[in-house]
């Protein structure tokens, strides 16, 4: 145990040392999430609207504050000719004519019925918004004068889960730092220790094989847990995600535990350190190309592919974006945490010192 704690230390100071090497693909993967983020905040283009109010009422301003409260509509109030010389310069999108007997009632109280002459530029946002147009004024109808259509519809929200863009895309990111972060980095710190004489050294000691793989695996996935803990706290700040984080968390360590010890069985078993590092690179990408693929894969190669880790991993994401929690990707973990037990000893047997 002595051995084992003081190895685990030294790695994970040698990964403190050097933090661009350590952190440099998770801090990537935040950037992207930053970057997503921007451009999602981006002001959505808004469909410019002369409103020409001849009933100048309360209950057209009422119809013109309803326009602006869409948040879909710019609206300008114009006269006649100055709106259609807007709409004829471009200026405008769309023009909407108020009437002058606009919510008129008749002599039972009941409003008069009234048409709002609308003209659009074709091709531009005026007709894209035409329905939210119409969704408006019908709102303004039931609402405002309590005018219900004979067939009409009555919503009701209801809390449930709702899975957004990036819920799909913080599944990508954080499955790509998995594999990306275990398998290839632990391929890549085994293949330059055997490059710089670095195993040699510690032979001389009488180490055993079993400790030193355990200890760096140890001190690996510690760093790990950190960037994957990084990225998931970037991802709920800038978006508050909809994922269980729990669950997600509890995946992503089977898994990365997973492509771990695959790292360090790969370059224990193949003595060239540059043509380990092939290999790993090698086995990662069509992993990765599976996980992306995996709805996609015929049904006689999705047969043998739904055993590889990465395939758990994948369907575990998928039930957690489709609402799931813990209980939903039991099945998930149990799977990794065998193949974590299978390769780690894998590792353990096939590893050289040279």
């Amino acid at each position: 145990m002595s051995a084992f704690r003081s190895l685990t230390v030294a790695n994970l100071r040698m990964y403190v040392r050097n933090p661009v090497a350590s952190f440099s693909l998770a801090t990537a993967l935040v950037l992207l999430l930053v970057l997503f983020r921007l451009v999602l905040s981006g002001q959505t283009p808004h469909t410019k609207v002369a409103v020409v109010d001849a009933s100048r009422t309360a209950e057209s301003a009422a119809l013109a504050g309803d326009l602006r409260a869409a948040g879909t509509f710019d609206v300008t109030m114009a006269s006649r000719a100055a709106a259609a010389r807007m709409l004829d310069q471009g200026d405008v999108d769309m023009t909407l004519a108020i009437p002058a007997d606009f919510a008129r009632r008749d002599t039972a109280g009941r409003p008069v019925p009234v048409q709002l002459q609308v003209a659009y530029r074709a091709g531009t946002a005026g007709e894209t918004s035409l329905p939210a147009l119409r969704g408006v004024v019908e709102g303004y109808d039931e609402v405002t004068l309590g005018e219900v259509p004979s067939v009409s519809v009555s919503p009701t929200a209801v809390h449930a889960h709702s899975a957004s863009a990036v819920d799909f895309l913080l599944a990508g990111v954080v499955a790509f730092n998995v594999i990306g972060g275990a398998l290839m980095v632990a391929a890549g710190v085994f293949a330059n220790y055997k490059s710089t004489g670095v195993l040699r050294r510690l032979k001389a000691t009488g180490i055993s094989p079993n400790v030193f793989v355990l200890s760096h695996a140890a001190a690996t996935f510690v760093l790990g847990l950190v960037q994957t803990a990084v990225i998931l706290v970037a991802a709920e700040l800038l978006f508050g995600v909809h994922l269980d984080l729990v669950a997600l968390f509890l995946l992503l360590v089977a898994g990365y535990l997973v492509f771990l010890a695959m790292g360090l069985a790969i370059t224990g078993w193949i003595r060239d350190p540059q043509r380990a590092t092939a290999v790993a690179q090698s086995a990662a990408f069509p992993m990765i190309f599976i996980g992306l693929s995996a709805g996609l894969l015929p049904a006689g190669v999705a047969s043998v592919t739904r055993y590889l880790p990465v395939s758990y991993v994948t369907d575990g994401m998928q039930r957690l974006i489709d609402g799931g929690q813990v209980p939903a990707v039991g099945q998930d973990l149990a799977w990794l945490a065998g193949w974590a037990v299978v390769l780690l000893l894998a590792a353990g047997r096939v590893f050289r010192w040279d």
